[in-house]
């Protein structure tokens, strides 16, 4: 072969060459390849490799998106099922709550009455009972005596003058409470403390007019 056709293949590999620097560079840079310099040449082989990787880049970025809907989907779906999960029995447990509220006012009335011991110690075990297997369900009951009056978990059905508490503490509980899982299944009914009302007859009138 002649030394002409040496050079000439020599300047095409140069050609080549370059143009793959420019492309490599332009997408280092986040751009897309769609105008070349005039000053470099691209045969069609080029620009349909320049075709196809933006076809695969738009694909991988359309995937990317596909598959973060997907995880937040699957994330939403395992919230939910926890949601049921721990909130499956709140209808039951709302339905035993007043077994035991009558439970607890038997044991009362037994203990007024001056009932044997056997009798109030069987209907207390009964109650623990029912408190232990509502507690493996999540529920539990709310503390509220002594505790600052919060509207969320407390309702007040009236309000006394006493110094046991602080004023707008809980001075007692008129129906228990409970939380399941953190949620109010029932609020506690209670009564809200006020302060003793100060009065002094010795205390001078001071009006002036």
């Amino acid at each position: 072969m002649s030394e002409e056709f040496f050079d000439d293949f020599g300047a095409s590999i140069e050609v080549v060459d370059e143009n793959e620097e420019v492309i490599e560079a332009r997408q280092e840079q986040g751009q897309m390849v769609d105008v070349v310099d005039d000053t470099v040449e691209l045969d069609g082989g080029d620009l349909e490799n320049i075709d196809l990787q933006r076809e695969l880049r738009e694909t991988k970025e359309r995937f990317v998106r596909l598959n973060a809907d997907f995880i937040n989907f699957r994330k939403r779906q395992e919230r939910e099922r926890e949601e049921h999960t721990k909130y499956a029995n709140e209808r039951l447990l709302r339905d035993l709550l007043p077994v035991i509220d009558n439970l607890e006012r038997a044991i009362e009335s037994a203990k007024k009455a001056g009932e044997a011991a056997a009798i109030t110690s069987g209907l207390e075990l009964v109650v623990q009972e029912f408190l232990r297997a509502i507690k493996r369900s999540g529920a539990e009951p709310i503390e509220a005596v002594g505790k600052p009056f919060d509207p969320a978990i407390h309702e007040a059905l009236q309000r006394v003058e006493t110094d046991a508490v602080e004023p707008g503490y809980v001075a007692f509980e008129i129906l228990r409470g409970y939380m399941l899982n953190g949620r109010v299944l029932r609020v506690s009914l209670v009564a809200v403390a006020t302060g003793p009302e100060i009065t002094s007859p010795d205390v001078e009138n001071f009006d002036q007019n």
